[in-house]
């Protein structure tokens, strides 16, 4: 996984993660989350995803709630963003890249989340592996993206091409589905898996 650098994809990488907010509100909705769920988000940025649980019942609240967001400037507004919160939710924040979550037992998770962030997973199959270490059997696996409008042949943007990402998840063990989200504004991909 990779914090947005400098340069020109650096700051498109920065501009996306921040402008993500219809996108992670709809995709945090239709993930139906419930007070069951170990629910972790890969690439949390400031915090949006959190937002729109705080404003779910209590009984939408998962038990546990794991962030991982590797950019110390992302970390710290996330921070900021959580204290905020109309609602306490059981959030645990983790910096570290996300190809090992050793915070993370073996099945812990019946979701896992992550927004504009498949790009970055590089090398993907490794970092499949250790999610499909951590998923429960038949927990579901979310990347929302928009492939269409990310630059391609860049260090940065590794994983562009929407076969290439669904082949590796086929591959990595799990059943996968794709659909595209119409959102106010746009639309975005929604590639699911779930673990076999």
């Amino acid at each position: 996984m990779r914090a947005p650098t400098g340069g020109v994809s650096g700051w498109l990488a920065m501009q996306i993660m921040k402008t993500n907010a219809s996108s992670t509100r709809e995709a945090i909705r239709r993930l139906e989350l419930n007070q069951n769920d170990t629910f972790v988000e890969l690439g949390t940025g400031h915090g949006e995803s959190l937002r729109r649980i705080a404003e779910m019942d209590s009984v939408s609240i998962p038990k546990r709630i794991v962030c991982v967001e590797i950019s110390t400037q992302f970390r710290n507004e996330l921070q900021k963003n959580i204290a905020e919160l109309p609602t306490k939710i059981p959030v645990e924040i983790h910096g570290e890249d996300c190809i090992k979550m050793p915070y993370l037992s073996d099945g812990a998770v019946t979701k896992l989340f992550g927004m504009n962030l498949i790009y970055f997973l590089n090398p993907l199959p490794e970092y499949l592996k250790e999610i499909k270490r951590v998923m429960k059997q038949n927990g579901s696996v979310v990347f929302g993206c928009k492939l269409g409008v990310i630059p391609s042949n860049t260090e940065e943007f590794a994983n562009i091409d929407q076969k290439d990402i669904t082949d590796a998840m086929e591959d990595a063990g799990f059943d996968v589905t794709t659909e595209k989200v119409e959102i106010y504004g746009g639309n975005y991909l929604e590639i699911k898996g779930t673990k076999r």
